[in-house]
């Protein structure tokens, strides 16, 4: 997990400040906002099963039969959302707009497939990071060098996403035969009942995870009505410096939630004990490393560009606050979903991203990019105050906070 989080957190430093020089600042603008698009056709195909299916699989971590029936149904309704996220995707097309770009999405495409194919929930499951620690590198690495190799003027801005999803790909198709081969998963479709179910099953997370991607990611696409490319841009650096620390959360909260699980089956005071032995630890690192970003934000600015770096700075100062926020509700965010209330921690996030949208489009057009840093902070703020008053008001039997 350590590598992973170092992984993901210096591979920006690297491919950021080099497509800015290469692309211009314009241009990373626009890759920036195409992932943003791409984010919500990806949470759609993989339907929250980062939760659901590895909750599913660290139940059944040693029953080989069950864990085949959980692999194939999650894989053939994952390739089923898939092409519908793809039909809709080539409905962009009838917009006028988009229409000078559509080499652009095209080569976006297979950035959805790597993603929809790589089985981390399963990997979550059993409890064996390493593998996709492994993978997730070598994806990185791949993409890492195929940008220094072919990215070398403004308009190879439309290979990006391209080499983005090649080393996705690669890492994937890998992962499925590891998968076959160590726990002898045999591969076929399931049935359209089986699809299905999983898909009914699956709506209150999909539509919290949806809900959630609505926070996160449409900051930057509200902001792109109201500012030029080149300020969207500017924006991009501060968002890339918070997502880069947000993945770190992110890993953190996918590697706890099997263990999590089980231990809601089998004891609460225990769960509560992780928490403190862990997750206290993790947080006043979060803090350190934020307090490192806002003091350096000047030098960080100047390292991906020289061009504003006081307004890059000031927005990065604003925005460094939010993972310590977010990385505060992840206990009571797990305890929900490990619990199963899927419908009290869905009304939540989704009441949240309904509050992100206003706040965006209003402090956008107000204060454009610090509108829309500020707007971050207080939906996650809004959001960690709900699920701690969720978790400890409505379902005082699960309280962390006072629980001996």
């Amino acid at each position: 997990m350590s590598i992973l989080q170092v992984v993901g957190f210096i591979i920006p430093f690297f491919v950021v400040p080099y497509l800015i020089a290469h692309v211009g600042v314009s241009n990373f603008g626009i890759i920036t906002l195409s992932q943003a698009v791409l984010s919500y056709f990806i949470v759609f195909s993989d339907y929250g099963f980062n939760l659901t299916a590895t909750r599913e699989v660290s139940i059944n971590q040693s029953n080989y039969n069950k864990l085949q029936e959980i692999f194939n149904v999650v894989l053939t309704t994952k390739l089923f959302l898939s092409f519908v996220c793809i039909f809709l995707f080539f409905i962009l097309f009838l917009f006028q707009s988009i229409r000078n770009e559509f080499l652009f999405i095209l080569y976006t495409i297979p950035m959805l497939i790597g993603q929809i194919l790589f089985p981390v929930w399963f990997f979550q499951g059993v409890e064996q990071m390493k593998y996709i620690t492994y993978l997730t590198t070598i994806s990185k690495i791949v993409f890492t060098l195929l940008v220094f190799i072919f990215i070398n003027e403004p308009d190879d801005y439309i290979y990006v996403n391209l080499l983005n999803g090649a080393g996705s790909i690669v890492s994937s198709l890998i992962s499925i035969w590891f998968v076959k081969k160590k726990f002898s998963v045999h591969l076929h479709f399931s049935s359209k009942e089986e699809i299905f179910i999983e898909i009914k099953n699956g709506w209150h997370i999909m539509i919290s995870s949806l809900s959630i991607n609505v926070y996160t990611n449409s900051s930057i696409i509200i902001l792109g009505f109201f500012v030029s490319p080149i300020i969207l841009g500017y924006y991009s650096i501060a968002e890339k410096i918070m997502m880069a620390i947000r993945q770190v959360l992110s890993v953190f909260s996918q590697v706890i939630f099997p263990h999590i699980c089980k231990l809601a089956k089998e004891s609460h005071h225990e769960m509560v004990r992780f928490y403190y032995k862990f997750f206290i630890p993790f947080f006043i690192l979060i803090v350190f490393c934020c307090v490192g970003v806002f003091i350096f934000s000047t030098e960080i600015a100047g390292f991906f560009t020289d061009k504003n770096i006081i307004f890059i700075s000031n927005l990065i100062k604003i925005i460094c606050f939010a993972p310590i926020i977010t990385c505060f509700n992840i206990p009571f965010d797990r305890t929900l979903l490990a619990y199963n209330l899927k419908k009290d921690y869905s009304i939540i996030i989704t009441i949240g991203s309904i509050v992100s949208i206003v706040l965006s489009f209003l402090f956008s057009y107000l204060f454009q990019a610090s509108g829309t840093v500020y707007a971050i902070l207080i939906t996650e703020t809004f959001i960690t105050i709900g699920l701690v008053i969720m978790l400890e008001s409505k379902h005082k039997q699960i309280s962390l906070i006072f629980t001996r």
